[in-house]
């Protein structure tokens, strides 16, 4: 044999050898096992009772069951807290989280937990009172920049759920567009024909194609839904889903590693590494739809004085018993 095909077979196996160790040093079961999760928030002394709801009559009560006693999971060693959040700006100006979404990440079960919360959620927030959950990155940001906006949103979501938050992902509506164009876009099945309130175009039942700015104006839509903020939540799962299909089908994946610079590059900030990321998304490739647990926020409309605006506004007021058991059960 000539020296060099045999030059040829070793670098192979030598590249195919280190391929198989990084893949194998990057699946979630190994690779967040062996990680010390940080904790970026722990909730604080429990929440005071809620006000008493004064919603007219009719609006809808609990969005979701009561978790039952004696239900909670098994604890995954490995498992940690994602928090989502998304801003409705497209520059730098100060801005409220539109989407706020907090995961259990269970690498050993492969499974996640994904906890929506309404940006009308009712919250206590220091020096403020009562107002909405959305406000409590808009003030602190105000005051102290990005950085205390991201820390004032992470530990309003600790407080409400009682859990603690170990990772954090923030992205506004740039980063978001941007991203999803630099994939090609993402395809998804549209269970019903919705009309997109944002970029006024109706989007069909069945398979379609989304460029960014049509993507962000689907994980906002939320006044042509039937249910309102959590039919818009239950998209918003839907589109992450679509986007790990994305970036790890054939064509994209040895795109992978210069994908993922880049979403960090629109990510406007999070604590997660780039091997964290590449773990991540090599989880998502293989969850079926019963591996990932959808929870919505349970409560009741509300309106009330905001204590911030000196008017009144409307509010998902949320059923603070029901939530803490959804904390425990799913979130811990």
């Amino acid at each position: 044999m000539r020296k060099w095909v045999k030059y040829v077979i070793v670098g192979i196996i030598v590249a195919g050898g280190a391929a198989g160790w990084v893949y194998r040093e990057l699946l979630p079961s190994r690779h967040f096992e062996e990680k010390e999760h940080p904790v970026v928030a722990v909730p604080a002394a429990d929440l005071p009772a809620s006000a008493e709801v004064s919603a007219a009559a009719g609006q809808p009560e609990a969005a979701a069951e009561k978790p039952q006693t004696g239900t909670q999971e098994k604890a995954d060693p490995g498992a940690f807290n994602v928090l989502v959040l998304g801003l409705d700006t497209l520059g730098q100006q100060s801005s409220r989280s539109d989407v706020i979404m907090l995961s259990r990440v269970k690498p050993q079960e492969r499974k996640v937990n994904l906890v929506s919360i309404p940006r009308d959620t009712r919250v206590p927030l220091p020096g403020i009172g009562l107002t909405k959950v959305n406000h409590a990155h808009f003030m602190a940001e105000l005051k102290g920049g990005g950085e205390a906006g991201t820390e004032a949103s992470i530990q309003a979501v600790s407080n409400l759920l009682q859990v603690p938050v170990h990772y954090y992902v923030k992205m506004n509506f740039k980063g978001f567009v941007d991203f999803i164009d630099e994939i090609g876009g993402v395809d998804i099945d549209i269970p019903a024909d919705v009309f997109l309130t944002a970029i006024q175009q109706n989007l069909p039942a069945g398979r379609q194609h989304l460029d960014g700015w049509k993507a962000l104006a689907f994980v906002r839509e939320r006044y042509s839904l039937d249910n309102g903020d959590f039919g818009r939540q239950a998209d918003q799962s839907a589109l992450i889903r679509a986007v790990v299909h994305k970036l790890l089908s054939p064509e994209r994946l040895p795109e992978l590693p210069g994908l993922i610079q880049k979403i960090k590059k629109d990510v406007i900030d999070t604590n997660l590494t780039d091997s964290d990321i590449l773990s991540l998304t090599l989880m998502y490739k293989d969850l079926m739809p019963e591996d990932m647990v959808y929870v919505q926020l349970p409560g009741a409309a509300l309106t009330a004085q905001d204590p911030l605006v000196g008017q009144p506004l409307w509010y998902w007021e949320p059923d603070l018993p029901a939530v803490r058991s959804i904390g425990s059960q799913y979130l811990r």
